[in-house]
């Protein structure tokens, strides 16, 4: 709890103090230091200063003096507000700072958190369309985002691959991940302006492009795949009867070699044989 108010701007005196005066309120300053494991000194400075940042208050003018916590939701929903002015000035500013970016750009991101970070600002930024793929174990993380674009007027579509529950947009169910080959892909589209492909297996990286011809080739994956999980819930039986169980015949086909055998070995008992068929 210390770390996270030091997050917000105490030093640990202030939080310890704060926290203290949460659970004693109107004590004196000896009292205070003592539940907080504080000096003397430390905790009259610490109190002098909450009441500056309005974490404190001051109850009585006579010695020694008395003080009450501001209660977390005034005091942090207050700084929370502060806080969004600030951002989102700083965001006007810095755009009318930045020089137009090349459509041509393509932006690398590493690791789990940046692309995680990337997709979510992505999402928080669209206007009116947000297209994805994703497996059911990325909802846990996009749930949120992607509600909050519906709710702002955007339409959402979204792919998803394996059990997940989604409330969310238009939603088209796709075979468990453990019967596709190829890893743990993420593609996204937003706004038909900007795209973003991301691989989340052991070291996720991803690109992210405003070039038009990538958006439009990502764009129509997507579709593709919405396509092929509405004509599948349809027509399953005639599909299979033709492709084999879940169309290994025409994946394994066009697959590359190791790909297509693993595929036949995904796709469980009688696929090898109908596709040898």
């Amino acid at each position: 709890m210390i770390e996270r108010l030091v997050e917000l701007g105490l030093n640990q005196s202030e939080a310890r103090c704060y926290l203290a005066l949460l659970q004693h309120p109107e004590a004196t300053g000896y009292e205070l230091a003592k539940s907080a494991g504080l000096q003397r000194a430390n905790t009259y400075a610490a109190l002098e200063s909450l009441c500056e940042k309005g974490f404190a208050s001051r109850t009585t003018t006579e010695s020694p003096a008395r003080h009450v916590a501001v209660p977390p939701s005034e005091t942090l929903g207050r700084l929370k507000r502060q806080t969004a002015r600030r951002v989102d000035t700083l965001i006007a500013d810095l755009a009318a700072w930045t020089a137009p970016q090349p459509t041509t750009a393509i932006t690398a991101l590493q690791g789990h958190d940046a692309v995680a970070d990337r997709i979510l600002a992505l999402i928080d930024a669209a206007q009116g369309r947000v297209a994805l793929c994703c497996w059911s174990d990325d909802l846990s993380w996009l749930t949120d985002a992607l509600r909050a674009a519906a709710n702002s007027g955007c339409r959402v579509v979204v792919n998803v691959f394996g059990d997940g529950d989604l409330d969310v947009g238009e939603v088209f169910r796709h075979e468990s991940p453990d019967r596709t080959v190829g890893g743990h892909l993420l593609l996204l589209a937003v706004d038909f302006r900007t795209a973003l492909v991301a691989t989340l297996d052991d070291h996720p990286q991803a690109i992210q492009t405003d070039q038009p011809a990538l958006v439009r080739l990502v764009e129509k994956l997507i579709r593709d795949e919405a396509y092929l999980a509405a004509i599948f819930e349809q027509h399953r039986d005639a599909l299979e009867q033709s492709f084999g169980p879940h169309l290994v015949d025409l994946r394994a086909r066009l697959l590359p070699p190791d790909e297509a055998d693993r595929l036949v070995s995904v796709v469980g008992f009688g696929a090898a044989d109908h596709t040898l068929s």
